[in-house]
């Protein structure tokens, strides 16, 4: 029998849509909290239209997309647009210890529902805010998503090849990234909560938590003033640095030599051939110089190796390597992930059994408990008449004139 989840008796009022936001309270729900996602059908969340969908029909509850970023929350419609909306989602902020958002800065306050119309209704409430720049200086408005967010942080200037145009990471990095630190910062302040009695207001920007993940590159700007670029699958402090075709469609081995041991250790599994004795490669900065032919020579000699053969062998000698997989490897074939169940069933109602990715974290005495998505507005029967106790006769009236769309 586990204990109680950890964060069990925790409520929050989720007013988040697509990416950044639900995954923050996400993690939440996975974890015990009572996370309870505003939507609307007049405005649905664009995560529940975007692909990929079950079975290739567009439906909002078969979003795969929605489906990872929402798991083990409530979701009930209510129309914001409408006074009596607006007037629940009031009473729902009583109820709540947190209450999270991202609408373009300006939004949530324009509807009656920002920090500071809340704390009068509730004056410990905990709220935070996702958006790209902030919610004060002169680009506030902004409005944009992760992509707008990785590309103005930076990160698309240094993703890529330096002959070749500025490139995304393949995803909407900064969604992914923003909602570790909004995590983070909503634990520390019930935290605070808990030590002081005060509730208080958290400002996360996507351009600022993605800075931080190119430190380097901006301390060698405030250091020498050099602005860096993109160099590919290079490093600075390693070579060879990069990936290397192997036998099959598509199949690459990832390898890094950061030492002359590690070097000499790749040598040693290669075979030691003539090549690997030439003075153009005999230190780190001889094959920098040198890199094209040295990436040249190792591809004819990983291309006669299974990858995953391949990546044993070298880790075995010491070289950093790992094969370059994709879902149906990490699904299908990587063991350690199938030994720590990195990836568990769950049965929705409409798509029915799927596999999600488990939380990455594992608590020993309160592991989390992931429940499946819910379908657009499954639990307002329970959320209005249960817990707001709003009458039948009351509840049918509203939904007659459209609050709960």
């Amino acid at each position: 029998m586990s204990e109680r989840s950890v964060l069990e008796g925790v409520t929050v009022l989720d007013f988040s849509w697509v990416g950044a936001g639900p995954l923050a309270t996400k993690y939440l729900a996975d974890f015990g909290a009572q996370v309870i996602k505003v939507e609307s059908r007049k405005h649905l969340d664009l995560g529940r239209l975007s692909a990929p969908f079950k079975d290739n029909i567009a439906d909002p509850d078969r979003s795969a997309f929605f489906l990872h970023s929402n798991t083990s929350k409530l979701s009930v419609t209510l129309n914001l647009q409408h006074p009596k909306g607006v007037e629940i989602a009031k009473k729902l902020a009583r109820l709540a210890d947190i209450v999270m958002e991202n609408f373009a800065p300006g939004v949530i306050e324009k509807m009656g529902l920002g920090y500071d119309h809340l704390k009068q209704i509730k004056p410990d409430i905990i709220m935070a805010s996702s958006s790209i720049y902030g919610q004060t200086g002169p680009k506030a408005r902004f409005r944009g998503f992760g992509n707008s967010g990785a590309a103005i942080s930076g990160h698309y200037t240094l993703t890529g090849w330096p002959d070749r145009d500025p490139v995304s990471p393949g995803i909407a990095y900064a969604d992914v990234v923003q909602p570790l630190f909004t995590v983070t910062a909503l634990l520390a302040a019930l935290d605070y909560r808990e030590r002081t009695g005060k509730g208080q207001y958290i400002d996360t920007t996507q351009v600022e938590t993605m800075i931080q993940f190119i430190a380097p590159a901006m301390l060698d700007y405030f250091a020498n003033g050099h602005v860096q670029k993109r160099v590919g699958n290079r490093s600075s402090y390693a070579s060879p640095h990069g990936v290397f075709p192997c036998k099959g469609d598509d199949r690459w081995c990832a390898i890094a030599v950061f030492d002359e041991k590690e070097w000499e250790d790749l040598c040693r599994v290669m075979g030691h051939p003539a090549w690997t004795r030439d003075a153009k490669f005999a230190s780190l900065s001889c094959r920098q110089v040198n890199e094209d032919e040295l990436e040249s020579l190792i591809g004819q000699w990983t291309i006669h190796h299974e990858a995953g053969d391949l990546a044993a062998m070298l880790q075995r000698a010491g070289v950093p390597s790992g094969v370059v997989q994709d879902a149906s490897d990490l699904v299908d074939r990587d063991p350690q992930l199938r030994e720590r169940q990195c990836f568990v069933k769950l049965e929705h109602p409409v798509i029915g059994e799927c596999n999600h990715p488990a939380p990455p974290v594992r608590l020993s005495k309160s592991p989390a408990q992931i429940k499946t998505s819910p379908c657009l507005g499954e639990h307002n029967d329970y959320v209005y008449t249960e817990l707001l106790g709003i009458p039948d006769e009351e509840y049918v009236d509203l939904l007659n004139k459209g609050v709960f769309e």
